[in-house]
């Protein structure tokens, strides 16, 4: 019998299946791999391999330098299928003819390629996983078939693509890093043509010495404890703020035009934490326990270092711990606003001894609105670090320009290059593969190329002889984590500008020092960006405002007790800096942190004012009368002495007099004598409590037990009356007896010699019963 016919659908499906089976191990996204050009190709993170450069020589071309351009790196497969016949080659764009070009390749957008150089095959296959390292090296001038073909001087993009076939597909860019090629002079060539003396652009570097805040709040007298131990690897040789200064000596030496240029930029918070640390520490757990630090040693050696480098330079003091400044001023905490400038202000120079350029503030990227601007303003501040972009109309001509204020005190804006701080922003997944806010603190290969780009674009842009050269202020983010390579870098830039002629190094002093409430200057105003007026929520800056009337009022509660001792400032005055640090604009994309922050601030000033209490009695009160006092004890255990009032809480039976505010010595204590008024007998318990003069409570309150065995007033006027009551009825009934005997002789008189017995005893049986 011969078997069934299968159908022929059911075996469509069998071969179906079995070239998935075979096709899949491959990668199917292979079989739809675009051809060659034909397609866009992938955004930066889609891409199949990754580029990562690992340096560039020279960084800045001119024309007595070498006449090749070398480029090393690697190529990493991070897919799931192998790429074959891979190559490398180059790119370039043509020169960039502004700032609105140069924004457009920092933001990723692809300008067509003037050069193409051929591609040098660095793999035949590349397993997933694997990695390929590679060195170009290409001509500067000739055919541009083999060489970038440059032609005169220049900012060009440059592209280094990585091509080959992914799994079975045809070959196609698979990767690719675009970065700036400054150009100030063609190797063989003549160098460029420096403007006139004085009409170069003038170049100011701020050189951010910060970091995010790190103390926990402790009561005062405890060791320093930190969130965690980062910045024992940032200050140690090879982090981060190590790194940061020492290329500061090495490319930057007194008497250089990078030293000129550049200005230090310094938080305060993070000077007195390397300080703090370099007298030992403590470390906070995760099961918020503490562990001993370990960058006591390297905190030390660093701020030593950062004293050295900071003298005869130019200083400008940050806001304390890089307050956000538009916050405190929506929050209406004015006061805390004038306390981040000067508290920063004048930290920086007692730790650095250094005179920082005075009423100049730098706000967190450099962004304010109108109120913070009048809070500012009328905090004495006469010079605003801002944005270009945050300003009305961009950046100013001469990056100078008046803000709105009152006439003779508005202050001067000066407008940081907002194409230098994109460039010199930490970007993930860039060249160097990474994030340049890494917690190892370090960013890779090639991180300030574009920066430097941005710089030579600036000094070879034309001035017209009718127009003040502009100044370029580049300022790179806080949180800046280029290494001591990169770092140099920028800083020799200035210098190779510089010695071309082509740029006039000036520090922030220097810039700001020939501009006076009266010097005309072109009108701006801010334009703060909603999302940066809106970054901390309502809630925080409440409990930050409330956290500080406590403060004022334990401040206003103390004094200082006896010579030598510590003042009042010196011990609440940490409180302001907690709040501060809380408020930082470090924590504007991490709310769970800065919850924790003020939250940590509460819990200290919650600490400090249980050190001032009412001390528990071991016993209970006995009165045995109605107006006994009662001997309290008043307890200060804080360094400074304290103005207290004791307060009974009202309670049935109970009154007390007004009680005048004691002072109790610090480390101290006090008795009290409170005189109570008792209105019932019997055993009920009342509860004291220590408080400032202002009414802020200070300590837990004391459970007194009170036993009286006085009687009240009203048990007094109670028995008062009931006994004038008993004496009217005992005189009544006198009374009536006195009145009855007196009528019962009457009538014996006028009866005759007496009654009979039986007539007398009915007599004395009715007084009786009267």
């Amino acid at each position: 019998m011969r078997a069934p016919r299968r159908p022929r659908g059911a075996l469509r499906r069998a071969v179906l299946v079995l070239v998935l089976a075979v096709l899949l191990p491959l990668g199917l996204g292979a079989l739809t791999a675009p051809a060659a050009g034909a397609a866009e190709p992938p955004a930066v993170g889609d891409e199949p391999v990754a580029v990562v450069l690992d340096g560039m020589a020279p960084r800045v071309v001119t024309a007595d330098g070498p006449g090749e351009l070398v480029v090393t790196g690697r190529v990493v497969n991070r897919s799931a299928v192998p790429v074959r016949d891979l190559g490398v080659r180059l790119e370039r764009g043509a020169a960039l003819s502004g700032g609105r070009a140069a924004l457009g390749v920092l933001a990723g957008d692809e300008s067509s390629q003037a050069v193409r150089t051929g591609f040098t095959e660095i793999a035949g296959v590349l397993a997933p996983g694997q990695e390929v390292r590679f060195t170009l090296r290409v001509p500067l001038v000739g055919d541009a078939a083999r060489s970038l073909a440059l032609a005169g001087p220049g900012v060009h993009p440059l592209l280094v693509n990585a091509n080959g076939a992914l799994g079975s597909g045809s070959a196609t860019r698979l990767g690719a890093v675009r970065l700036l090629l400054p150009v100030l002079g063609v190797p063989g060539g003549g160098p460029v043509a420096a403007p006139a003396i004085g009409r170069a652009t003038g170049v100011s570097v701020l050189y951010p010495i910060a970091d995010r805040p790190r103390r926990i709040a402790v009561v005062p007298g405890a060791p320093t404890l930190l969130a965690d131990d980062d910045l024992a690897t940032s200050f140690a040789p090879g982090g981060r703020l190590a790194g940061l200064v020492d290329a500061l000596g090495r490319s930057a030496p007194a008497g250089s035009a990078a030293a000129r240029s550049v200005c230090l930029a310094v938080d305060a918070d993070l000077l007195e934490t390397a300080e703090a640390m370099s007298a030992g520490y403590r470390v906070r757990t995760p099961d918020g326990g503490s562990v001993a630090g370990a960058g006591a040693d390297a905190a030390g050696r660093w701020l030593d270092a950062l004293r050295d480098q900071a003298r005869g330079r130019c200083v400008s003091a940050l806001p304390y711990a890089d307050t956000d400044l538009v916050a405190t001023a929506r929050g209406n905490l004015t006061d805390l606003t004038t306390a981040a400038v000067a508290t920063g202000t004048r930290r920086v120079a007692e730790l650095l001894g250094v005179t920082p350029v005075p009423d100049t503030v730098w706000p967190a990227d450099g962004v304010v609105d109108e109120r913070s601007l009048a809070d500012l303003t009328g905090g004495g501040t006469r010079s605003l670090l801002l944005d270009g972009d945050a300003l009305e109309g961009g950046l100013p001509a001469g990056a100078l320009a008046r803000l709105p204020g009152p006439p003779g005190a508005a202050a001067t804006a000066v407008g940081l290059d907002p194409l230098a701080a994109t460039a010199l922003a930490p970007r993930v997944g860039g060249r160097d593969g990474g994030d340049s806010t890494s917690p190892a603190g370090t960013s890779g290969a090639l991180a300030t190329q574009d920066a430097l780009g941005i710089l030579a674009l600036r000094a070879l842009q034309d001035t017209p002889d009718d127009e003040v050269p502009p100044v370029d202020v580049v300022a790179p983010p806080l949180d800046w984590a280029a290494s001591t390579a990169e770092a140099g870098a920028l800083l020799g830039a200035v210098d190779d500008l510089t010695r071309l002629g082509l740029a006039r190094p000036l520090d922030l002093g220097t810039l700001l020092a020939g501009v006076g409430p009266t010097t005309p200057l072109p009108a701006t105003s801010p334009s703060a960006p909603a999302n940066a007026v809106d970054a901390i929520g309502e809630t925080v800056l409440t409990r930050a405002g409330e956290v500080r009337d406590r403060q004022r009022e334990l401040l206003a509660a103390t004094e200082r007790d006896g010579v030598g001792a510590p003042s009042p400032s010196d011990f609440v005055e940490p409180l302001t800096d907690g709040v501060l640090r809380s408020l930082s604009a470090a924590w504007r994309d991490d709310p769970a942190a800065q919850e924790a922050a003020i939250g940590g601030v509460e819990r200290q000033i919650d600490e400090l004012r249980s050190l001032v209490r009412v001390v528990q009695p071991a016993g209970s009160y006995s009165l045995g009368s109605n107006d006994a006092p009662l001997l309290l004890t008043v307890e200060n255990r804080l360094p400074v002495a304290v103005r207290v009032e004791v307060v009974l809480e009202p309670t049935n039976g109970l009154r007390t007099g007004p009680l005048p505010a004691i002072t109790v010595p610090a480390f101290g204590s006090r008795q009290v004598q409170v005189e109570v008024e008792v209105t019932r007998a019997g055993q009920f318990a009342v509860d004291a409590q220590a408080q400032t003069p202002g009414g802020e409570p200070l300590g837990p309150s004391a459970r007194l037990l009170l036993r009286s065995t006085a009687y009240g007033t009203i048990t007094v006027w109670l028995t008062a009356s009931a006994a004038v009551v008993l004496v009217i009825l005992a005189s009544v009934r006198i009374a009536r007896r006195v009145r009855a005997a007196r009528r019962s002789r009457r009538n014996h008189r006028h009866r005759g010699p007496g009654p009979p017995t039986d007539a007398l005893d009915l007599t004395n049986r009715e007084l009786q019963k009267r």
